[in-house]
């Protein structure tokens, strides 16, 4: 039966709620000081609907103005009866079920449950006034919001209403494949409200008619395939909406929609049918290893080789990525050892392979390698470049070695080129300088040293640790490289003017003897005669100098023992030299002396020469070295008659306190500049620790690192793959101060 009832009508009906909202007024005004420190507010209900279902009726409001729920605040709605207000119940929801047999109202309440006990309502008894008398808009002392007038009710047909709502999601993962899996994931934008008996799922559909694939209690999925996928919240109650119904691969979302009263059905649910999207594609893959080449070769010493591979061309390491190194033996390549260096020792004769691995641990599992079984086939063939899925990078074909049994002496002397084929007595003396045209080889323990001959017969007359010899007499001269091991060849043999490169050769294996080491017998050869123009450069000597100290420089001044002279038209000046190269740095027209305000070796040089016939406009600071000038001179080899003191006088400067124990001293480095290899001679004060080489580029950072055993005394660096310009290289050991060297890289 339906029926409609009209409640709180009559005069005496209205007489009694103006009597109460006139109580009520005084109530509050009473409390007005307390309240304004309470900011609870109930808001307004409205909307309101009266239903009756069959037997069933109920009661149903909407908040129209939301109530003001300070932290730690909730809001109830509280159901009273009469107009005594008797409290019939409490719902997190403004919709009561309710028997039509008298007036109801439905009241907001905002209450903090720590200071309002709720349990002192006793339904059926307590009253909402009771309640208002606790709280301070009724006089009491509690900080709470009650909607004592409420919200009145007239009985009518209506729906039974459905509170749940799905809220949104975003997505939160980039959407593309990069291997087998990708995780799709997803972050609540809005939150779902979930009403009693109700639950929450997440559903994974696929392509634009929503197929669902998956479903689960977090929104999460992972997906094998590229394609359009969604992910979505349910908010249902399994009592209504059986789950059983839906079947992976062939039920759609826009389906169960259709079920639900959003999509026209008759099952209280909600499905957020927009979801998050994400539109997967196959990620593009710029990993790349670069190429290899052999550093060292491969031969058995003692029982063991050590393989050294360096860069070819540079690897692409995107983000997230690393950057392997795997060994790998035989035509085969079956993988026995890999590492974070492109370095390993082998016991053992036959093919070796290092290659360059480029890879995310996230999708390439090393685990799966098993050393001595699994290839480097096996590896490529998981990796797109060899058909796979995988974004990886692979250099199949590596630094390749060819380790044998055969005797192994890996010292190589390399060549050197004259500069200068002639030079000439100038001040009865001629400066012989070479330049290196192939790189020795000096192996680990090795050292490199220059050795000056005389004659055919080559007889041993200096050594030095640079291609750099002064001489006072005509005829031929050759500088040779000697790579050797003092533990097994002793230079104590060599008798200066007795001993010759012949004898030294014929203890070489090179020469048909037993010792490892190499020497350029043909070296760099120069024809020194009398100059026939004659200047006399004089003679200068160093002074003691400071250390640099704070931003003060450093004063570099030479004493003149002899005055240098030259025929009518001649001038002296002096020159101020940096580094083993000889690079000008400044020029002094009337005494030897300099101020400079860095660490580094210096050397200030006679200049004797005519401007008519020697223009230094040439001479570019920084650029121009004191080798060019002299080649150009006859005591150089030029044509120009002037004389330079090439050795001049020389000079160290450091920083205070770097003269400590352990400072590594006299290391060197050539060619200067220099294309693509920078070998570097290191000094004979190491210590016992690990060496470490470090190019740094002019404003301090470090572009390039090596690390070399103890006892090393030479390194080969390659930079290539640098760009064009200065740089220096930091050299030290482990608890030394070390130093640096400036180079120039073309």
């Amino acid at each position: 039966m339906n029926q409609k009832v009209h409640l709180y009508s009559g005069g005496w009906r209205s007489f009694a709620y103006s009597l109460l909202l006139i109580l009520l007024h005084f109530s509050i005004a009473t409390s007005v000081q307390a309240q304004n420190s309470c900011r609870a507010s109930v808001g307004r209900l409205g909307d309101l609907k009266m239903c009756q279902v069959g037997t069933s009726n109920s009661v149903q409001a909407t908040q129209v103005v939301a109530p003001s729920v300070p932290s730690g605040f909730q809001v109830l709605y509280v159901l009273t009866k009469g107009e005594g207000l008797v409290i019939q119940g409490v719902s997190r929801f403004p919709y009561f079920r309710v028997t039509p047999d008298a007036n109801y109202t439905i009241h907001t309440l905002v209450y903090n449950p720590s200071t309002l006990d709720l349990s002192i309502v006793k339904p059926g008894v307590t009253t909402g006034f009771d309640v208002n008398g606790l709280l301070l808009q009724g006089g009491g002392n509690i900080c709470a919001a009650l909607d004592v007038a409420g919200a009145k009710f007239n009985f009518g047909a209506c729906e039974v209403p459905c509170f749940a709502t799905a809220g949104t999601l975003r997505p939160e993962t980039r959407a593309c494949l990069d291997g087998d899996t990708l995780t799709l994931r997803a972050t609540v934008g809005t939150a779902p409200i979930v009403p009693d008996s109700f639950q929450v799922a997440y559903v994974l559909t696929r392509g634009d008619s929503l197929v669902i694939i998956n479903a689960g209690a977090k929104p999460e999925f992972k997906v094998t395939a590229p394609g359009k996928y969604t992910i979505h919240t349910l908010v249902y109650n399994p009592a209504t909406l059986n789950l059983g119904i839906v079947q992976l691969g062939v039920t759609t979302g826009v389906a169960v929609n259709g079920l639900l009263q959003q999509g026209g059905g008759s099952i209280c649910a909600a499905l957020d049918v927009a979801g998050a999207k994400f539109n997967v594609e196959v990620c593009p893959c710029t990993a790349n290893a670069g190429t290899l080449r052999p550093l060292t070769d491969g031969c058995l010493q003692s029982g063991s080789a050590n393989l050294r591979a360096v860069q070819g061309s540079r690897p692409v390491v995107p983000a997230g990525y690393q950057v392997a190194y795997v060994l790998t033996r035989s035509d085969s390549l079956v993988i026995i050892n890999a590492g974070a260096n492109p370095n390993f020792t082998v016991n053992a004769a036959g093919k070796y392979t290092i290659h360059t691995l480029v890879y995310n641990p996230a999708t390439l599992d090393l685990g799966i390698v098993k050393p001595g079984v699994t290839t480097g086939f096996d590896v490529n063939s998981l990796l797109r470049q060899g058909g796979g899925k995988i974004c990886a990078s692979l250099d199949v074909a590596g630094a390749k070695f060819e380790v044998s049994t055969a005797v192994c002496c890996k010292a190589e002397a390399g060549t050197l080129r004259a500069l200068g084929s002639s030079a000439c007595l100038q001040g009865g003396q001629a400066v012989l300088a070479a330049s290196i045209s192939k790189l020795p080889t000096v192996p680990t323990g090795y050292r490199l040293l220059y050795v000056l001959t005389s004659g055919n017969n080559l007889v041993i007359q200096q050594a030095n640790n640079l291609p750099l010899f002064t001489v006072r007499d005509t005829g031929r001269f050759t500088i040779h490289t000697l790579v050797y091991n003092s533990s097994t060849l002793d230079l104590g043999i060599v008798k200066f003017g007795q001993t010759t490169g012949v004898d030294v050769n014929g203890l070489l294996i090179q020469g048909g003897g037993a010792i490892c080491a190499a020497l350029d017998v043909a070296g760099a050869s120069f024809n020194v005669k009398n100059c026939p123009c004659q200047v006399n450069i004089g003679r200068i000597v160093p002074q003691p100098n400071t250390c640099l100290s704070g931003i003060r420089s450093v004063r570099l001044k030479a004493s003149i023992l002899h005055q240098p002279s030259g025929p009518s038209g001649y001038r002296s000046l002096w020159v101020l030299t940096e580094g083993d190269s000889l690079i000008i740095r400044a020029v002094n027209t009337n005494n030897p002396e300099f101020f400079v305000n860095r660490e580094g070796k210096y050397r200030i040089h006679t200049l004797v020469y005519n401007p008519a016939t020697l223009d230094l406009s040439i001479v570019k600071p920084g650029q121009t070295t004191g080798f060019d000038v002299n080649g150009l001179l006859v005591q150089g080899g030029g044509s120009i008659c002037a004389g330079l003191d090439v050795p001049g006088a020389a000079f160290t400067v450091k920083r205070c306190g770097s003269n400590a124990v352990g400072t590594l001293e006299s290391s060197a480095i050539f060619p200067n500049p220099t294309q693509d290899l920078l070998n570097v001679q290191l000094g004979d004060k190491l210590g016992a620790g690990k060496i470490t080489l470090e190019v740094l580029d002019l404003n301090g950072k470090i572009t390039q690192r090596q690390n070399l055993d103890a006892g090393s005394t030479q390194a080969e660096l390659d930079i290539r793959t640098l760009p064009a310009g200065m740089y220096y290289l930091r050299v030290f050991a482990e608890g030394q101060a070390g130093e640096m060297l400036k180079f120039s890289k073309q």
